[in-house]
């Protein structure tokens, strides 16, 4: 279900007092809001927020076919953090599990960043909140840890997460994928092989490979990184266990701007052992040498597929 955000209007009020108007949702927020949550009380947050320095307080009503269903926003922080800025949300418990949250923190974080000059995001979920915490993990955000009896919240002392989204000031920032950014990770590696590697291939091998992305149970033990160029996905790197390279693409448009060292230098991050091996195409070979890998067989053929095994092996890694 696709949501939207949009800026808050009065005639909202009765919407967002339905949302607000139940326990279970107030039990995943800060103190301080009334309840029974009134359509008054509704109106008074969005004439506050209509009247806040925009500058400073960025709010958002999260919408389905224009109705509102949840909010979002951040409130810059002051003094040397003047340009960081924390991060606050709900959802109504009928649109939970759907996605609908991580969606509406994606676009919200990604207009931040290029409308304003945040460089940071935070959000301090408590840790039993773990619908809260892997939207915002799906939506790319890290944690950085527990903070330790950090809040009381119905008269009980409970921990709370550190999460956070800094903007990317690298070109071609790497980042796990989510499973919803795997079916277009799996379209640009099929478009790449086929402009670079099938030519190489029968069409018994062309097959096989199609086969492999289309295999759901192949895909559900991958872990896929990806390159982005802004929401472009530049390149895909996925593995399987375990520590093989299953697919390896770079979108013809950013060759050769290092995206590919970059996709396997952030791999290589959550793996101690840094021992990795691949089945490279004829036409990847000088690449993955590039890389550091080095052949440990001739070629062989598999399916109508050729490639050569190949291996990287380093005591050590660079953090």
């Amino acid at each position: 279900m696709k949501c939207y955000l949009r800026t808050w209007r009065l005639s909202d009020a009765k919407d967002l007092a339905a949302v607000l108007n139940h326990k279970h949702i107030l039990n995943h927020l800060r103190d301080g809001l009334p309840f029974p949550y009134t359509e008054r009380d509704g109106e008074a947050y969005i004439r506050a927020m209509l009247a806040a320095d925009e500058k400073d307080t960025f709010a958002y009503a999260i919408t389905v076919d224009d109705k509102v269903i949840g909010s979002i926003g951040a409130f810059r922080q002051g003094n040397i953090h003047r340009q960081t800025a924390e991060l606050g949300y709900y959802l109504a418990e009928a649109y939970w599990g759907q996605g609908i949250m991580t969606n509406a923190i994606r676009q919200f974080c990604r207009m931040l960043f290029e409308t304003t000059d945040i460089l940071r995001i935070y959000a301090e979920p408590f840790s039993y909140t773990i619908g809260s915490r892997r939207a915002l993990e799906k939506a790319g955000f890290t944690c950085e840890g527990t903070m330790k009896n950090n809040a009381v919240k119905n008269g009980k002392t409970v921990d709370m997460m550190l999460y956070s989204l800094t903007r990317n000031i690298e070109p071609y920032p790497v980042r796990r994928l989510s499973p919803e950014e795997i079916p277009p990770a799996l379209k640009l590696c099929w478009q790449v092989f086929l402009q670079f590697e099938a030519p190489e291939y029968p069409p018994e091998g062309i097959a096989a490979f199609r086969a492999s992305l289309e295999d759901r149970e192949r895909t559900r033990q991958l872990s896929f990184y990806g390159a982005f160029d802004g929401d472009m996905l530049a390149g895909v790197l996925c593995m399987r266990k375990p520590q093989h390279i299953a697919d390896f693409f770079v979108h013809a448009a950013y060759h050769r701007k290092g995206i590919g060292r970059k996709l396997f230098d952030a791999m290589r991050q959550d793996y101690e052992t840094q021992v990795f091996t691949v089945h490279s195409s004829p036409y990847a070979v000088e690449v993955y040498r590039h890389l550091g890998f080095v052949p440990t067989d001739t070629e062989q053929m598999t399916d109508g597929l050729r490639y050569i095994p190949m291996k990287f092996e380093e005591k050590t890694v660079c953090t």
